[in-house]
Parts: structure tokens; sequence; C-alpha cells
């Protein structure tokens, strides 16, 4: 995997890394410099330039703010524990050109107040530059530097701040009360023309006040020396060689070749520290040791994840760099805005291939970071299916339609993910999430499509993105189809159990092709049976299962002659609680008694008296698809010529 993730990085230029970044939310501040004769640089505390950044403001990214972003990228800590103020992590760069903090730390932040009795910011700028500059090649290039390490060590860096902060509090007070103005004539004016253009007006002055408003305890306040970028990553890059690997005991000095060998700390849990967890007759390397070129391309990786320029999940093509970089173009060329959905079709539109060996990818950002939910191996991407089609078998119109559904062909693995298996997992929003947590609260009322959906989605995943076929057999698709249908009962949800038996149906020679039984002919078959009983026909190759839909059919002519306002199918479920026939015809004959002052068909007195007469030792819970198919498909028994 690691390989394969270090080859896959490498092809990614710089541009295409950092997009989608965003500065650190908060005040930067690039401090320019004087150099004299002799190299030696002198601070100018009165020639800065800074600007606030806000995740909040919609207007582009300044062009200033741009370069603060790509210097503070290569001057930051990998994390918190490996930064250079240990321990109180208070400054999160890590270089002798940028020193950032957050403003709880300054005199008046919670973290100051809270931390009186301890050693403050102000105290450990020394301790920090101590560690900065062991990352210069000699000690000329400290020397030449000392100017800012005391620019922070002095204090002098305050009265800039504070300098800066005076500025912004009288642009803020300005702003607001410009903004203010306009509200007050928004609020009087009459005409619809002039009131779009004070909107307009009091929105941009929001914008401004976000750049003007005072800091909060969160907000990072950023110092840069003016460098260029080379000077940044030279440094940093040592910083990394060092800090990117999980633990110092198996790192090496450098090779032929100027490489430095380490345990890699990429989504790793090293345990050095605990040997009795490790392997201790293994006779190969089993420390996951990288180059620190390879550990540096895997840092970028990270950190790409929370930008979301990358598809998810990934394809990680192997040997295919042409093709890889085509995926990456695709997705840059759409903003960000191609699904791995779209982006499989446009590439195998192009290419007129099947997309074959290469790594698939899921991560998830979550409170502790990147998370990988899933990385397996795709030996070929079968985006084509056999043409299917779901017929509407159960007559269910379109949604607020007087026509019949039409279903559209299924050509391609995403159409079938969007026909057939969707429908039977997705949650009361209509939503599907692989690997997030399990959540019962999106699945109100759908009890069993939650254990369909908890006890499948893996296995969906694998049927659709990676060609798993067999992940999901015939038992499968039948505990989903009819788990999702005894949840649309409980809800009266008629279209959902109607739509469910057209997919159980249509696709049930899919899911169980060695059985090689028509379904559809089937259903054919139960409904000619109940008009053979109807016509006084000779009844030959009698069934449990034409038993059991006939039965489907009494069952819903019966409950028809309800004037209970109640359409949740409640008076449905005690028949399909029933395993024992003669339990079940004992059901059907109490809820005809109870309704026997209503008219019923001759069509009825029929079948109900084959029903009522017919005996069984099957357990009728195995016959539940057959019960379900004769209560919601079109009812034979209804006549106009009705007796009592």
């Amino acid at each position: 995997m690691i390989k394969e993730l270090i080859n896959f990085t490498n092809n990614l230029d710089e541009e295409f890394k950092n997009l989608g970044s965003s500065p650190k939310e908060g005040l930067h501040i690039l401090m320019r410099y004087q150099t004299d004769e002799y190299g030696v640089i002198s601070m100018d505390e009165t020639d800065y330039q800074y600007e606030f950044f806000s995740k909040k403001q919609k207007t582009g990214t300044s062009e200033f703010l741009n370069y603060c972003k790509s210097l503070h990228q290569n001057a930051w800590c990998i994390d918190t524990n490996k930064c250079f103020d240990l321990p109180t992590k208070a400054i999160h760069t890590c270089s002798p050109f940028s020193v950032a903090f957050k403003q709880e730390h300054l005199e008046g932040g919670a973290k100051f107040n809270a931390n009186k009795k301890k050693k403050q910011i102000y105290d450990r700028f020394s301790d920090y530059f101590a560690k900065a500059f062991a990352l210069f090649k000699d000690n000329n290039e400290q020397e030449k530097y000392i100017v800012f390490k005391n620019f922070f060590s002095d204090n002098a860096f305050s009265s800039v701040l504070k300098k800066i902060e005076e500025e912004r509090a009288d642009q803020f007070n300005k702003s607001t009360e410009e903004a203010e103005k306009l509200k007050s004539q928004f609020k009087e004016e009459k005409d619809k023309s002039i009131k779009e253009s004070l909107k307009s007006q009091i929105a941009d002055y929001e914008q401004e006040l976000l750049k003007v408003k005072p800091l909060d305890d969160s907000n990072y306040i950023i110092f840069y020396l003016d460098l260029p970028l080379e000077q940044y990553k030279e440094v940093h890059k040592k910083y990394l060689d060092d800090k990117l690997f999980n633990t110092d005991k198996y790192n090496t000095a450098p090779n032929e070749e100027g490489l430095i060998l380490g345990t890699n700390n990429f989504m790793n849990g090293f345990n050095g520290n605990m040997p009795f967890l490790m392997h201790q007759t293994a006779s190969f390397d089993i420390t996951g040791r990288i180059s620190n070129q390879d550990a540096k391309l895997l840092n970028d990786l990270k950190n790409m994840f929370p930008n979301k320029t990358l598809p998810n999940p990934l394809p990680i093509l192997i040997y295919e760099d042409e093709l890889q970089n085509e995926v990456i173009g695709l997705f840059k060329e759409s903003s960000f805005k191609l699904s791995y959905r779209e982006i499989l079709e446009r590439l195998i539109a192009d290419n007129e291939v099947d997309l074959s060996n290469y790594y698939l990818l899921f991560w998830q950002n979550t409170m502790d970071g990147i998370v990988f939910k899933d990385f397996d191996y795709v030996s070929k991407f079968d985006y084509k299916v056999k043409d299917l089609i779901i017929h509407n078998l159960f007559e269910i119109r379109e949604k607020g339609g007087k026509v019949d559904k039409h279903y559209s062909l299924i050509k391609n693995i995403f159409d079938f993910e969007l026909q057939v298996l969707k429908p039977l997992i997705q949650n009361k929003y209509h939503r599907v999430d692989f690997f997030g947590d399990l959540n019962k609260d999106e699945f109100a009322k759908l009890d069993l499509t939650f254990s369909s959906f908890s006890k499948y989605r893996k296995a969906v995943y694998d049927f659709v993105y990676k060609s798993q076929r067999s992940s999901i057999d015939g038992h499968a698709f039948y505990e989903m189809v009819f788990n999702s249908i005894l949840d649309d009962i409980k809800n009266g949800n008629n279209y959902g159990v109607k739509e469910k038996l057209n997919i159980w149906y249509s696709l049930y020679d899919y899911f169980n092709p060695k059985k090689n039984i028509n379904m559809i002919n089937r259903l054919k078959e139960y409904q000619d049976f109940v008009r053979e009983i109807i016509n006084d026909e000779d009844l030959n190759d009698i069934t449990d299962e034409k038993f059991a839909f006939a039965a489907g059919q009494v069952i819903e002519y019966i409950l028809s002659k309800s004037k209970s306002a109640d359409n949740s199918f409640n008076l449905l479920e005690p028949y399909l609680q029933q395993s024992r026939c003669a339990e079940f015809k004992k059901a059907i004959a109490n809820d005809f008694s109870r309704y026997k002052h209503e008219n019923f068909s001759k069509n009825f007195e029929k079948v109900a008296a084959f029903v009522l007469s017919y005996e069984t030792s099957a357990n009728l819970k195995n016959l539940l698809p057959q019960i379900l198919s004769g209560a919601f498909a079109k009812n034979q028994l209804f006549s106009s010529n009705s007796s009592k």
C-alpha cells in the first residue's frame, strides 16, 4: 500500500497538492528587513504587511494570503507532539523564519489567564529559536537571523501587534458605522431596485468587517520573515527529515544516495516502545523503514485529504501514470465537483476500456484526523452489466402522476446501485453512508432496514465499487428486500412495498442464477391460478406458493372492508407473524367474521373457500414473498356483482 501511495503522490505537481487548502484562520504579518554590507539583517519594525483571513469570507483569497499560505505550509509542525515548544505546545511553527501561536496565549487570553503560574509564551521564544536555528547548516546562518529571534525574545513583536490591532479597530469602527447607516436606509427605502443595491453594499461591508474584526482566542497570529520560499523549504526539509519518522531508534545516517531511512510515520501506530507487540523471530525487516523523500511524499498526501481535492473513493492506478494523470485532470477540470462515478464514466468512455489493476482507497475526515476506512486491490472494474430492467409488475404509478411508472434500462453498475441496491438500505433521508458511524437516528421507524444496512453496507460497497459480485448472493438480496418491505408496511408506504416487490421479481434470477427460476413467470402463474379458481376450472399443480398468493388476495380483500382511517397496514402484520397454516387460516376466518355484515363477491367466496380448506405443514414465514405478492398485486376478487 505504501509504495502505491508514494508513486501516486509523486505524480502530482506542487500546484495540485496545494489546491483546496486555505491559509490558517487568523492574522498574517509579513516582516521586512534590511541587509548591511556584511550580510547581517536588521529589522525595521515599521515595515510590514498584514491581512486577516476568515473561513467565512466569500471573496477569493488575496495574492498576499496565498503567499503566506505557502510560507506557513513550509514552516509548520507535523503535529503538536513534534513541535519545538514542548511541553507547552503553544508555538506551532518549526522554522527560524516564522512564529505562529494563537491569541489565547497572549495576555488576556484564556490560556494565559489559566497558566499564570507557568512559563508564559513571552518566555519561551529563546528555547524555540535555539531548536529552530539548529536547522541551519552552519553557525553563520544563525548569526545572520539573530535579529528575528530578538524581535520575539525582547517582546518587540508586541508593539507591532498592538499597532496593527489599533489600525484594525479603527477600520472596524468605521466600517460598522457605515454598515449601520446602510441598514437604516434599507429599512426606510421603498424602491425595490435601490433596496437591492443597498443590500449588496451591506453584504460588502459585512465581508470587510470579517477582515478587521477583533481577534478571537482561536485565531492564529503568524509572523513571517520576508524571505524566498525556497529558503523556507530548505530548512523545513531538515525538520521533516528528522520528524516524519515514527521513532528515532531505527533512523540511519544518510546512505550513498544521501537518503535517510526511518520507520514510517504515515497512518502507523508503531510499537517501538512495546517489544512484546513486535515480531521477535522474523527473518525480514518488519520496521517499515522508508526514505526521507518517500516520507515527505506521504506527508504531502496526508495534508491533501482534508482539502477535498481528491475523489473519494480514490483510484490509485498501478503502472498507468498517464491514466492516473487523466483522473486528476478530470477532477481538477471540474473544480473538484465530479463524483467518483462521473470520473470513472468519463475515463472509461474516453479510453474505451474497463479499468484494471488499481487500488481503491476510501477515507474520512474525523475529529482525530484522517482515517482510512477501506483500501483494497481491484483486479478489474466491471462497469457494464448485462442489460437489466425492473418490470412494473405491481402497477405502481409515477409519484404524483397518473401514468404507470417506467423504469430505465440498467446498463452499468452505477445504475444498478441507484435503482436496485440503494433503495434497500438507504436511511430516511434517502442516503447511504458506507463507512460512517452507525447512526440509528437516521433510520427512525426503519428498524429492519437499519439491520440490513449494518449487515450489508460493506457488501454493497464491494459489489458496486470493487466489482466483487459474489459479495451479495440470493440470501442477502432476499433479506435486504423483505426487511425493507416489512418497514414499509409498518409505515404505510404502499408505493415502497410495490417497488421492492418489483425489484425482487425482476432481479431474482440475477442473484439466484443456479436456481434457474423465472420469478416473473411464476407471478403470472400465481395470478392465473386465482383466475382458474374463480372460473371453476380444474386445478392442476397446486403448490404452497400458489396457496400463499391466493391467501394474500383474500386477506387484502377482507381488509379493504375496514372503515379504519389507519393506513399503516397494521391489520396486515398479524398474518405475517404466523408460521403454522392452521393459525394462519384461523386469523383469516376471524377477520372475515368481523366484516361478515359487508357485501362479498362470488369471486371472493370461491377463492376464500379454497384457501380455508387447504392444508400444508410448511412454515408460512417462508412463503412471505407470495403472501405479500397476493396482498399487493391487482386483486381479482373484486366484482361488480357482489352477494352478501
